[in-house]
């Protein structure tokens, strides 16, 4: 019979190990061969490499790493961003917020819509603008 405690135990040194295994997959240094960006949509690609604190032909660490995580979620336009290796290319993985694609009124009969219109506009929610609540 198992002890009270004993699978929580187990649970937590499995856990501690594979933290630990994480923090092994850190970004060893390496020379950057290439820069590939994946799930781009309405965000163009020469906005991520301005953000990126290493170019091609330069050495990539921790530090550069964790410096782009921080400066592509600065942004506003990812909900995601996730930097992986691949014989040495850089590959940058995000996820695009979503973007107000059009703004209708229906049954309003208090307002004029444009009024309306730039009240939004003022709050920043406009029609192909980043939604952010």
């Amino acid at each position: 019979m198992l002890r009270p405690g004993f699978l929580s135990a187990v649970v937590a040194a499995c856990l501690a190990v594979a933290a630990a295994g994480a923090a092994a997959q850190a970004f060893r240094p390496f020379v950057v061969k290439d820069i590939r960006v994946e799930g781009l949509q309405r965000t163009e690609p020469g906005t991520i490499f301005s953000y990126l604190p290493v170019k091609v032909g330069e050495t990539m660490n921790e530090e550069k790493a964790q410096a782009a995580l921080r400066a592509l979620y600065a942004t506003g336009f990812f909900t995601d961003v996730r930097l992986e290796v691949q014989n040495d290319v850089l590959q940058v993985f995000v996820q695009e917020r979503p973007a107000v694609a059009q703004i209708d009124f229906s049954g309003m009969k208090e307002f004029e819509p444009e009024a309306v219109r730039k009240v939004l506009r003022e709050h920043g929610l406009t029609e192909r603008r980043i939604f952010d609540r």
